[in-house]
């Protein structure tokens, strides 16, 4: 069992470091002295230094906002008022209609 853990932590280790390879960006924070000793600690209980653990944990929270500020979640009564509309659209008033027919400012 601590063997199987071992080696787990080994290639995840790997596969963090692999992640950031090339660095060539530079970043600096200050934080408290408790909250630096919980994250060396954490890193450490992790396999990793703690910059590595604390890129790793960043990029993790941001590809969670990006992804939840690009998806888009409907409850069910949206999903099917949204089917709906996409099966059968309204017929185009005479506004959107010259709309479209307006030349576009992009393709000056």
């Amino acid at each position: 069992m601590l063997y199987d853990t071992y080696i787990s932590r080994i290639i995840n280790k790997e596969e963090k470091m692999s992640t950031f390879a090339l660095k060539d960006a530079r970043m600096e924070l200050k934080t408290t002295h408790s909250l630096k000793e919980m994250l060396k600690t954490a890193a450490t209980l992790s396999g990793q230094d703690l910059t590595s653990f604390i890129l790793a944990s960043a990029e993790e929270r941001a590809k969670s906002v990006l992804s939840d500020y690009n998806s888009l979640s409907l409850s069910h009564k949206d999903q099917v008022n949204f089917m709906n509309a996409l099966i059968n659209p309204s017929k185009p008033t005479k506004a959107l209609k010259e709309l479209m027919s307006a030349e576009s400012l992009v393709e000056r």
